[in-house]
């Protein structure tokens, strides 16, 4: 029996892992990548040797043992401990900011003359977090106060709504309020940020995989595929793919990226490797100057600022209604029964779905167990 083969499109998290596990079971398995540049969301790119990431931090850290294993093999081992502080302004008569610990730290709190009115919302917070959209959640786990001056700004700006219109299904992993001390973005037991950025790990998992870049493919050209592969992994936006552009709603990230030359080589420009801004006063949203993780020794740095609202597919938008997940199902439904061939569907993109790296290499392992129990690998 032939060995079947794979072709995978995408070559970000979820698309490399799907590839490479199916590539060490014995597949044949080629990728097929838009870009001129695999990675996709998470890639990294340089200025004069300093590292720079064009779509925002990207920090690996995770809880499934499984998945720390395979980017550790594949050269995900340096430790690192994310730190995220936020530039906040208290009133419209505030003219220097305050630099806080995000998650908002209690102590950090107690020392801000509106204390005393951040400690009576926080007294007459309900016994359990609300949940019928981002707005209420907010105002039932931190109060009216803290809301305003970390949440609420921000959210409009980067969503480009109302956050009584956004679901608060991503609250209780993204959101908090901390008095433990413990200024650690993240508390998983693996967290890590090689030297080169996500890039060189994703590169190394691919490294054995055929890779075709610059290669644009949807549905239409799966008649093209059918003859030499036995099925596909879609990694990329359904409405795209189905050769209907814009009937998903995606929130896209315009970046820019300035390179400045410093006298000192361990220099920096901003309080930390991550800052946001909520205030409408910025127009953008965050500033990511990556040498405050890279560790990097050079005469330079590169800060980048993220303005919410342009035409990419940064992130899926998390309306309360559910409407665009909805139709991403039905999307993936009518890909399978036009397809040709099997269909299988991976990552962040092609399953709506607002996740972290880990879980896009989970969702790529989960994809290539799919596909092993559907379409054996047999021996040449």
């Amino acid at each position: 029996m032939a060995i079947p083969a794979i072709a995978v499109i995408g070559a970000g998290w979820a698309g490399c892992t799907t590839a490479r596990m199916l590539h060490d079971a014995g597949y044949r398995v080629s990728i097929f990548e838009k870009e001129r540049v695999v990675g996709g969301h998470s890639r990294s790119e340089s200025i004069n040797g300093v590292l720079f990431e064009p779509n925002g931090p990207h920090i690996f850290h995770t809880t499934n043992k499984q998945v720390a294993g395979f980017a550790m093999a594949h050269g995900m081992r340096r430790a690192f401990a994310h730190h995220v502080v936020t530039e906040i302004f208290l009133d419209d008569a505030d003219e220097r900011p305050h630099i806080l610990s995000w998650p908002p730290q209690v102590p950090e709190l107690r020392e801000l003359p509106v204390w005393p009115q951040i400690e009576r919302e926080l007294a007459d917070l309900p016994a359990a977090p609300a949940h019928e959209n981002l707005e209420a959640y907010c105002l039932s786990i931190m109060g009216q106060t803290l809301y305003r001056l970390f949440i609420r700004d921000y959210s409009v700006k980067q969503w480009g709504r109302d956050p009584v219109e956004l679901s608060s299904a991503f609250g209780p992993k993204r959101l908090g309020l901390r008095t433990d001390g413990n200024r650690r973005l993240f508390t998983d037991p693996w967290e890590f940020f090689p030297p080169a950025g996500a890039q060189e790990i994703i590169e190394n998992i691919i490294r054995p995989v055929p890779t075709t870049l610059g290669s644009y493919l949807t549905l239409a050209d799966l008649a093209d595929l059918e003859g030499e592969y036995q099925a596909v992994v879609v990694t990329v936006g359904l409405d795209d793919f189905a050769g209907r552009p814009g009937e998903l709603e995606w929130r896209g990230v315009r970046t820019v990226s300035r390179y400045t030359p410093l006298k000192d080589p361990d220099g920096t420009l901003t309080p930390a490797y991550q800052v946001n801004r909520p205030s409408l006063r910025r127009a953008y949203t965050r500033t990511v100057e990556t040498k405050h993780a890279t560790g990097q020794s050079v005469p330079a740095t590169v800060v980048t600022e993220e303005y919410p609202g342009s035409a990419g597919r940064h992130y899926p938008v998390p309306t309360t209604d559910a409407r665009n997940e909805r139709l991403n199902r039905a999307l993936q439904e009518e890909i399978r029964l036009a397809a040709p061939m099997p269909v299988f569907f991976s990552g962040r993109l092609a399953n709506y779905s607002y996740i972290n790296q880990d879980e896009a290499i989970a969702q790529g392992m989960a994809c290539a167990a799919e596909i092993s129990a559907a379409i054996p690998a047999g021996p040449a």
